[in-house]
C-alpha cells in the first residue's frame, strides 16, 4: 500500500515535537504509536505491541542491545579494576591543558577507528574526567565524539561501517577497491573531522550553543548542565564520584582487554560482539589474576555496567519501531521517488548527497536506508555516466549526516550514555559545525558533478 504523503508525519512530529518540547523520550514513544496508528488504523494497540515483538527479534537491534550491554559491562570493568583510572592517568601526561584534553580526545577517536559505538563510548568513559578536570563543557566533548565517529569509521577501510558498505556494494556489482576510490569523494567525513580538529585549535571560533555553555562553565563552574532538559534521562553523577575514588591499576588492564577485542574482531569479520565476548573473559582472567576482584564482584560490575545502559536500550527500541514502520510505510521511496525525475548527471552527486543526508536524519536507521538506497542510486550513476565511485562517495556522506544529527540515531544516543549530554543539545551545539562540513561537501560535490 502506498501511504504518499502520509509516511512523513510520524518523523514530522518527532522531529517538531522534540525540538518544541525538549522531551526525547515521549515523543519517540508518541511518534511510533502514531505510526501505529497509520499503520494499522482501528487496530494499532495490536499493530504497536506486534511491531514491539517484530524489533525485538529483528538482527539489528539484537546487535546493538548486545553492543550496548556488552559495552557497558566492559566500561563499568574497566572503571571498578582501576584500569581506566590507570590509563586516565597516562593520557594526562599528554593532556595537561584544555586544549591538550581536546586534542587527545581527537586523537583517540581515530585511534578507536574499528567501530563508531566503541569509539563512542570508550573515548568518552577514558576522556570525560580529564576534559572535566580542565572545565571543557560536555558539549565539546560530545560534539568531538559525534563529529569523529562514524566519519572516522568510513574513511578507514577497516571498519564495520566499511565491512557493511562494502557487501551491499558487491551486490552491485562493485569491489572492495570500489571502496577505496570512493573514500577520495567523502567529502562530509573528512570536512567533519578537519571542522572538529579546527575548532579545538581555536581556527573555527565558539558560537551558538557551544560559547554559552563555554559561558556557563567561566560564570557557574558546571560542566554539564542539570537537570537534564532533553528528556527523562539524569547522570549518575553518585557513580562518578565512586569512581574517582578507585586506585588506578597497571594501564596493561586496559589496553589488553582493548587489543584482544580488536583482534578477535578482525579474525571474525569485523564483528565486533565477537570481540567484546572475548574481551569480557580475557577481563575475567586478567583482574581475577591479579586479585583485583573476585568472581562475584566480577559478575556484579557486569550487571550493573547493563544496568547503566537499559535506558538507552528502551529508548533505542522505539526507535527501531520508528524506523521500522517508516518502512513498511514506504517513506524513503517516496521522497527519493518524487525527487530523482528532477536529477540530470551534472547534479547527481550533489543530489545523492542532499537527499541522504535529508532521509538519514528523518529515519535514524542509517545503516537500513543505505540498505534500501544502495540498489537505487548506484544503478542510476551507471546509467547516467556517472562514477559510480563518486556515487558512493555522496551516499556514505549523507548517511555520515544523518547518523549524526538525526533525533533518534544510535550515535547521538551512545554519545549521551558516553558524556552526559541529551540528544537535543547534542544537535544544537553541533548544528553551525555540522552545517559547515556540509556546506563544504556540498561545494565538493557540485565541482565533483561539473567536472
Amino acid at each position: 500500500m502506498n501511504y504518499g504523503i502520509w509516511s512523513c508525519i510520524p518523523i514530522l512530529v518527532l522531529i517538531i515535537g522534540g525540538f518544541a518540547t525538549k522531551r526525547m523520550t515521549e515523543m519517540i514513544v508518541a511518534s511510533s504509536l502514531i505510526g501505529s496508528v497509520i499503520l494499522y488504523k482501528t487496530h494499532f494497540f495490536k499493530g504497536f505491541v506486534d511491531l514491539i515483538y517484530t524489533v525485538l527479534s529483528d538482527d539489528s537491534f539484537q546487535f546493538v542491545l548486545v553492543l550496548l550491554m556488552g559495552v557497558g559491562a566492559m566500561m563499568k570493568l574497566f572503571e571498578r579494576s582501576g584500569a581506566l583510572a590507570g590509563f586516565q592517568k597516562l593520557i594526562e601526561r599528554l593532556a595537561y591543558s584544555r586544549k591538550r584534553a581536546l586534542l587527545t580526545t581527537w586523537l583517540l577517536c581515530i585511534v578507536m577507528f574499528i567501530d563508531d559505538y566503541l569509539n563512542l563510548l570508550s573515548v568518552s568513559n577514558t576522556m570525560k574526567n580529564v576534559t572535566d578536570r580542565y572545565k571543557v563543557p560536555r558539549e565539546h566533548l560530545a560534539y568531538t565524539l559525534n563529529s569523529m565517529g562514524v566519519s572516522v569509521c568510513l574513511l578507514i577501510p577497516c571498519t564495520s561501517w566499511s565491512v557493511f558498505a562494502v557487501t551491499h556494494m558487491s551486490r552491485q556489482g562493485l569491489k572492495y577497491m570500489d571502496y577505496i576510490k570512493a573514500i577520495p569523494f567523502m567529502f562530509f567525513p573528512a570536512a567533519s573531522v578537519v571542522v572538529s580538529l579546527l575548532l579545538i585549535v581555536g581556527v573555527i571560533p565558539k558560537c551558538g550553543g557551544l560559547k554559552k555553555a563555554y559561558q556557563r562553565v567561566e560564570t557557574e563552574g558546571t560542566v554539564l548542565a542539570l537537570p537534564h532538559k532533553d528528556g527523562a534521562f539524569v547522570v549518575d553523577t553518585d557513580s562518578e564520584e565512586e569512581n574517582k575514588c578507585i586506585e588506578p591499576s597497571s594501564v596493561l588492564n586496559f589496553f589488553i582487554p582493548m587489543i584482544t577485542l580488536i583482534a578477535v574482531m578482525f579474525i571474525f569479520n569485523m564483528q565486533i560482539q565477537y570481540g567484546i565476548v572475548a574481551g569480557l573473559f580475557c577481563m575475567l582472567v586478567l583482574y581475577k589474576v591479579q586479585k583485583l576482584m573476585t568472581v562475584g564482584e566480577f559478575f556484579n560490575s557486569i550487571f550493573d555496567g547493563i544496568k547503566e545502559m537499559s535506558s538507552i536500550a528502551f529508548v533505542v527500541l522505539f526507535a527501531y519501531m520508528i524506523a521500522k514502520e517508516n518502512e513498511l510505510l514506504g517513506f524513503a521511496p517516496f521522497i527519493v521517488g518524487n525527487c530523482v525525475k528532477w536529477i540530470t548527471p551534472k547534479v547527481l552527486p550533489l543530489f545523492i548527497f542532499v537527499i541522504m543526508s535529508l532521509v538519514a536524519f528523518s529515519i535514524g536507521d542509517v545503516w537500513a536506508l543505505i540498505l534500501i538506497t544502495m540498489p537505487i542510486f548506484v544503478p542510476m550513476a551507471q546509467k547516467m555516466g556517472v562514477n559510480e565511485s563518486i556515487a558512493v562517495g555522496a551516499l556514505l556522506s549523507g548517511a555520515n549526516v544523518g547518523a549524526i544529527t538525526c533525533l533518534q540515531s544510535d550515535a547521538l544516543f551512545m554519545t549521551f550514555a558516553g558524556t552526559g549530554v541529551g540528544n537535543i543539545t547534542q544537535i544544537k551545539t553541533g548544528f553551525p559545525y555540522i552545517a559547515l562540513a556540509a556546506g563544504v561537501a556540498a561545494i565538493g560535490f557540485l565541482i565533483t558533478g561539473l567536472i
